[in-house]
């Protein structure tokens, strides 16, 4: 009988978990480095805000894994995977044998060296991206908590900023660069949100600005001094500074500095060994090779891997990059390739889409505002429509033959 192991717990892999099941030549372990079941994490927010209790925001029903007929060791980081071997040596002492792999580990939290002693050595400092961390967030709120500095104005820290609007908690969030969601939307396109942040009387943003020095007693961070004087008093510090594909356990032939490359099969440089959801480093639509991932890229990507591992031949369909906001009332997407010069912008009623497009084709879109006006666009990306065809599609014209309302359910893939 094959044995395949399955590193990681979240979307790809539990995915791959599912069309495994059904596999009866083959014995299936997932090893997971948290100890609970598999979670949707950006729904972390909301946990940590009281609006998610932790039971919603589970993927697997109850005994879902039993169901699946897999052993699932929850708790048991791979510390090193040995690709010529066929070993993976957990945290838990035990070795495990495989002949074939799927490697679906996400990413984690990228930290600037400046900031490591203070996540290592205070216990109010929290590098937002688990179960854990939410939870201890929520414990520190639970327990009196109202002033928070959120280092980090991407997508995770935008993401809890809102969730916290009706907590009663002042938040302050600190970006050295320029402006927000920098990694996610052009500057000009990001100012657009201002109004709606500008109506969050428990928000202050402060971009352009450096951490000069924090201020310690007993263990913990009691405040934050910015290099333009300003000083921030905080019971709680987050950090949000961004991620990095969580490879630094394999050992073997991948070239892993921006993630595992893979080809259409999800296989990796070393036969065998596969690769799927926020590890990986993938060829989009457009032809550029790049990380950053979307619920549903990861979840085809597990399954697509999963095919080719019980030994079928299936590619998988073009992916695209992506990330969604929602700050209500509007949503901020981006989808696609927004780099480049050429681009078209949009205006209708009270939304505002930018094109980014290669010749004649649409390559891209920057999104702000009503999700009911920004349906179709993620199938305009990969159905390469003309710019001159988007203002027609943003109202809403019905001979284009697009999926309706699929950025109004931001969560779906977000």
């Amino acid at each position: 009988m094959e044995r395949v192991l399955i590193v990681g717990n979240g979307y790809a892999g539990l995915a791959a978990a599912k069309t495994l099941s059904a596999k009866t030549a083959l014995s299936v372990t997932m090893v997971s480095a948290e100890n609970c079941p598999a979670y949707c994490p950006h729904l972390l927010p909301e946990l940590v805000a009281g609006k998610k209790a932790e039971g919603e925001i589970s993927l697997p029903r109850d005994r879902e894994y039993d169901a699946m007929g897999i052993r699932f060791l929850p708790g048991a980081r791979v510390e090193k995977l040995s690709a010529g071997k066929r070993s993976a040596l957990l945290s838990t002492g035990e070795t495990l044998s495989f002949d074939k792999a799927l490697i679906a580990t996400g990413a984690n939290p990228w930290v600037p060296e400046n900031l490591k002693p203070l996540l290592s050595q205070c216990g109010n400092v929290v590098a937002l991206k688990r179960l854990a961390d939410a939870l201890a967030l929520r414990k520190f709120l639970a327990q009196g908590a109202t002033r928070v500095v959120l280092i980090g104005a991407g997508r995770v820290g935008m993401l809890l900023a809102e969730a916290l609007k009706d907590r009663g908690v002042a938040v302050s969030l600190v970006e050295i660069g320029p402006g927000i969601l920098a990694t996610m939307l052009q500057r000009d396109v990001a100012e657009r949100l201002a109004p709606v942040l500008a109506q969050r009387r428990h928000l202050r943003i402060h971009t352009g600005t450096q951490i000069a020095r924090f201020g310690t007693d007993g263990g913990k961070v009691r405040e934050v001094k910015l290099s333009d004087g300003t000083t921030l008093p905080c019971d709680i510090v987050v950090i949000a500074t961004g991620v990095e594909p969580n490879t630094g356990f394999v050992d073997g032939n991948f070239p892993s500095a921006e993630g595992l490359s893979v080809d259409n099969r999800m296989e990796t440089a070393e036969p065998g060994i596969y690769a799927a959801g926020d590890v990986v480093f993938f060829e989009t639509v457009t032809g550029k090779r790049d990380t950053g991932q979307l619920v549903v890229n990861a979840r085809t990507q597990g399954e697509v891997a999963a095919r080719n591992i019980a030994g079928h031949k299936t590619t998988c369909p073009p992916m695209f990059t992506g990330n969604v906001v929602k700050l209500d009332p509007v949503i901020a997407a981006r989808i696609g390739d927004i780099d480049g010069t050429d681009h078209a912008d949009f205006a209708v009623d009270k939304s505002f889409a930018r094109a980014t497009m290669n010749g004649n084709t649409v390559t891209g879109f920057q999104l702000i505002g009503d999700p009911e006006s920004l349906r179709g666009l993620v199938p305009a990306v990969l159905k390469k429509f003309r710019p001159e065809d988007i203002a027609d599609l943003l109202r809403g014209r019905p001979d284009l033959g697009l999926a309706p309302l699929l950025l109004s359910r931001g969560y779906a893939w977000a």
